[in-house]
C-alpha cells in the first residue's frame, strides 16, 4: 500500500479515545494548551511525534499535523495520567480505561528531565481550569455567607489566636489561584469555593440565575475535580495541607448528608496524620508544609484533636468503631494551655470515646454512665452560665467578623454537649424502671437534652439569617425529636406501673410545650423537604408525622407494641397513611435490615413472657399505615414467629461504613442468635448496603439505625 493512501486510511477507535500513542505508551491522556491545539503538551514537553490512534501508528506524521484535532470532553478528563512504571509519578488515574485496546500496553520511561514537575503543573493546570470565571465569581461572592462557613470543623489552631485576628472574609479566601502553586494549594482553593457554594440558602439562589452554568453544577464540578485529582492521591496529601484538604472532603461530604463517605474520608485522613507522627509530635518535622503561611492556621496537634473529634461524632452517628482511644490531647499538662472552650470540647471529646466503648461492651452499665454523666457535668461548669443561653435570633451568624465565628462556634459546641448527653442516656428511654433499679434520672436527661436540642434547632433553622450549612444538625435534631416523643410516651405509660416512675411522671406537666415544639420541628422539615426538595428532611418528616400521631393517640389510651422482623423482600417506598382514630399502627421498612412494626393493641393482658417485645421504632424508607381489619391478623400472626428479644443490643455484624449496626452485641431471635454473617432468622443471609448505595435510596445513611439500635434494651409498650 502507498504511503499516501495509508495515511489517508483511518483506523476505527473507541468512542471516547482522547489520547494520542505516545500518551497512550505512557499509560496518560492527551492535554492541550488550547482546544486547537494540534499537538498535546506531553509531545511538545517530550520532543516526539503526536500522532492520534485514528491514524496507523508510525505513518506519516504529516498527516497528525496537518489538521486540527477536534477533541471534546473537559481538559480535566484529558490531563489525567499516571505512569504505572516508576514511583515518580504521582498524578492519580481516574476516568479512563486501562487500556484503550483492551490489552496491557508496556511501560516506556518518561526521558523528560523533571517529570514529576510536569505531572504537578498538569494536575494544577486542570484544577486551575475549573474554577469560574471572573464574572460568575462576582456573582457567587455577592451572596451573604458568612466566613464561619469556611472554617466549620477546620479550625486547627487555638481559639485565643484565631480570635484575636481579623477574619478574612470569603473576597479574600476565594481568589484565583496561580498556575506556579502547588496542585494541594489549588484544590483547597476549590474546595473552599465547594464549601461556600454548599452553603448558599436556595432562597439566594436567584441571585446567580447570571452564571453560565447552575451553581450546583459549578459546585459539583470544583468538589470533583479537587477529590479525584489529589485527596484521592496519597503521594500529594502527605503535608498539612494535605490532610487539610481531605478533612475539607469529609466536611463537604457530611454537610451533603453523605455520613458514611464523610466517615470514610476523616478516616483516611487520620491515617495519614498518624504516618506523619501528628498524634504524637510533628512539629520537629521538615516538610511537613508546602508554604510557611500553613503554619500560621495550623497547628499539627490541633489538626489531629480536630481529626479525632470529627472521627468521635460520626462514629457516634453511625455506630462505627473509633479510630482511636487515645486522649493525648486531654492530659493535664495539655489542657492546662487552653481555654476554658478548648478544655470543653477536650473532655467531651473524652467522653464520647467512652461512651463508643461502653456501647461496644454493654450499653446498660449505669457505673460507665453515671462516670461518663459525671464527665460532661464538669466539662459543661467551665464555661460560664450566660454562655449557655439559647440565642432565639441567631443574627450574627452571617457576619464576616470574629463575632460571628466566636456565636458558629458557640452554637456547634452546645449542639455537641447536648447530643452527647442524650446518647448517653438515649438506651434507658424505653427501660422499666423498678424498686430496685431506677433508670428515672437517665430518661429525664435525655428528655432534657433533647429539648435543648431543638430548642436551638428551631431558632437556627428559623432564622432567615443563617447560612444554610451543616447537615448534621438536622441529624441530630432527628435523633432528639424521636427521643423526646419516646420520652414522654413513657412518662404516661409509667402511670401504670406504680411509685417507682414518680419522678419521671412530672415530665407530663412539659408535655404541651414539647409537643408544641415538636410540631413546629416537623413544620421546619416539611418546609426544607416542599421549598429546597431536601430529601434528608422529607424522611425525617415521613417518621416524625406518624411519630406525633402516635403520640397523641397514646395520650387517648392507646397501646402500642413494637416489634422488629427481619423481612427482607423488596418493595417500594409506600406513602404515609392516614393517622386517624381507625387506624391501628405503623410499619417502617429499613434498607438492608428488615422491618419495625408499632402495632396499636387493646391490652397487654394475657401476654406471654417469652413474647418480649423490641422497643425499637421508626424507619427511614417507607412508612405505613396499617389497618388491623384488612389482613392485619396473619401481618401480626407472622411477626410474632420473628420477634426479637432485648435482652442484648441489636446488631450484626456489617461492613464498615454503613449502619449503626457495628461494634454492637448479637440480637438473640425466638428460633436462634443472629451470627457475625448477617444472617436473618432461618439462617438467609441478609443484603449488606455498599458505599454504592445512593443517597435517593438511603438517605438518612444509617443514622437511623444508629437510632433504633440504642432503644434496644427492653421489652416495651406504649400505654397510657
Amino acid at each position: 500500500m502507498e504511503k499516501r493512501s495509508a495515511v489517508r486510511k483511518l483506523r476505527k477507535v473507541r468512542k471516547g479515545t482522547q489520547s494520542c500513542w505516545e500518551c497512550k505508551r505512557r499509560k496518560i491522556r492527551c492535554s492541550f494548551a488550547t482546544p486547537r491545539s494540534s499537538i498535546c503538551d506531553g509531545c511538545k514537553s517530550r520532543g516526539t511525534r503526536c500522532i492520534g490512534q485514528e491514524y496507523e501508528d508510525g505513518m506519516a506524521q504529516e498527516s497528525a499535523l496537518s489538521g486540527q484535532r477536534n477533541r471534546g470532553g473537559s481538559f480535566l478528563r484529558e490531563v489525567v495520567h499516571q505512569d504505572n512504571c516508576g514511583p515518580e509519578s504521582v498524578a492519580p488515574q481516574i476516568g479512563r480505561d486501562l487500556d484503550e485496546s483492551g490489552s496491557s500496553t508496556a511501560c516506556t520511561l518518561n526521558p523528560s528531565p523533571n517529570p514529576e514537575n510536569t505531572d504537578l503543573e498538569n494536575i494544577t493546570r486542570a484544577l486551575i481550569l475549573e474554577w469560574p470565571k471572573e464574572s460568575d465569581l462576582d456573582l457567587i461572592l455577592g451572596i451573604p455567607v458568612g466566613a464561619s462557613t469556611l472554617l466549620h470543623g477546620l479550625i486547627c489552631r487555638p481559639y485565643a489566636e484565631l480570635f484575636a485576628e481579623n477574619i478574612l472574609s470569603p473576597q479574600d479566601v476565594l481568589q484565583p489561584p496561580l498556575e506556579v502553586i502547588h496542585p494541594v494549594l489549588v484544590a483547597r482553593k476549590l474546595l473552599l469555593l465547594a464549601t461556600f457554594l454548599q452553603s448558599i440558602p436556595l432562597a439566594a439562589a436567584e441571585k446567580l440565575a447570571g452564571m453560565s452554568s447552575h451553581y450546583l453544577t459549578v459546585m459539583s464540578h470544583v468538589f470533583n475535580a479537587a477529590t479525584r485529582l489529589v485527596t484521592s492521591n496519597d503521594d500529594l496529601i502527605t503535608t498539612l495541607e494535605g490532610i487539610e484538604c481531605v478533612m475539607m472532603e469529609s466536611m463537604y461530604l457530611n454537610n451533603a448528608g453523605n455520613l458514611r463517605r464523610a466517615w470514610l474520608a476523616n478516616r483516611r485522613a487520620m491515617g495519614i496524620a498518624q504516618m506523619m507522627r501528628l498524634h504524637v509530635n510533628a512539629t520537629s518535622q521538615p516538610n511537613i508544609t508546602l508554604e510557611k503561611e500553613t503554619r500560621d492556621r495550623i497547628d499539627p496537634k490541633y489538626m489531629w484533636f480536630r481529626l479525632v473529634v470529627s472521627d468521635r461524632y460520626l462514629s457516634l452517628m453511625l455506630g462505627l468503631p473509633q479510630g482511636t482511644v487515645e486522649n493525648s490531647f486531654a492530659e493535664s499538662q495539655m489542657l492546662d494551655k487552653c481555654t476554658p472552650l478548648e478544655r470543653m470540647e477536650r473532655m467531651e471529646s473524652v467522653a464520647a470515646s467512652l461512651i463508643l466503648r461502653r456501647d461496644n461492651k454493654e450499653r446498660i452499665d449505669l457505673l460507665s454512665t453515671h462516670k461518663i454523666d459525671t464527665m460532661l457535668r464538669d466539662a459543661a461548669a467551665l464555661m460560664p452560665p450566660r454562655w449557655w443561653l439559647a440565642d432565639t435570633k441567631l443574627t450574627s451568624l452571617s457576619g464576616d467578623d470574629t463575632e460571628a465565628l466566636q456565636e458558629s462556634v458557640r452554637l456547634t459546641a452546645q449542639f455537641a454537649h447536648y447530643h452527647l448527653l442524650a446518647q448517653l442516656h438515649l438506651p434507658y428511654i424505653l427501660l422499666r424502671s423498678s424498686k430496685e433499679l431506677n433508670y428515672d434520672y437517665n430518661k429525664t436527661i435525655a428528655a432534657n437534652s433533647s429539648r435543648e436540642v431543638l430548642t436551638r434547632f428551631v431558632a437556627y433553622r428559623s432564622s432567615s439569617s443563617t447560612p444554610a450549612y451543616c447537615r448534621g444538625i438536622d441529624f441530630i435534631s432527628f435523633i432528639a425529636s424521636v427521643t423526646l416523643c419516646l420520652a414522654h410516651m413513657q412518662a404516661m405509660n409509667s402511670q401504670a406501673v406504680g411509685p417507682t416512675c414518680a419522678t419521671f411522671q412530672s415530665l407530663q406537666h412539659q408535655r404541651l410545650s414539647d409537643r408544641g415544639l415538636l410540631e413546629v420541628t416537623l413544620e421546619i422539615m416539611e418546609t426544607m423537604a416542599s421549598e429546597n426538595n431536601d430529601a434528608v428532611a422529607r424522611k425525617i418528616s415521613s417518621i416524625l408525622r406518624p411519630l406525633l400521631n402516635i403520640e397523641s393517640n397514646s395520650l387517648q389510651g392507646g397501646c402500642y407494641h413494637i416489634s422488629a422482623s427481619p423481612d427482607t423482600d423488596a418493595r417500594e417506598p409506600q406513602p404515609v397513611g392516614d393517622f386517624g382514630e381507625a387506624t391501628n399502627g405503623v410499619s417502617i421498612h429499613i434498607p438492608h435490615f428488615g422491618t419495625i412494626k408499632i402495632e396499636h393493641r387493646t391490652t397487654l393482658t394475657g401476654q406471654s413472657s417469652a413474647d418480649p417485645q423490641i422497643p425499637t421504632l421508626i424507619d427511614s424508607n417507607s412508612v405505613v399505615a396499617m389497618d388491623h381489619s384488612t389482613g392485619g391478623k396473619d401481618n401480626t400472626t407472622r411477626l410474632a414467629e420473628h420477634e426479637y428479644t432485648a435482652q442484648e443490643p441489636l446488631g450484626m455484624d456489617w461492613q464498615a461504613a454503613t449502619s449503626f449496626l457495628e461494634a454492637r452485641a448479637p440480637l438473640h431471635l425466638n428460633e436462634g442468635l443472629i451470627g457475625p454473617a448477617t444472617a436473618g432468622p432461618r439462617g438467609e443471609s441478609l443484603p449488606v448496603p455498599s458505599l454504592g448505595v445512593e443517597l435517593d435510596d438511603w438517605v438518612l445513611q444509617g443514622v437511623d439505625l444508629a437510632l433504633f439500635n440504642s432503644l434496644t434494651t427492653g421489652d416495651f409498650n406504649f400505654m397510657s
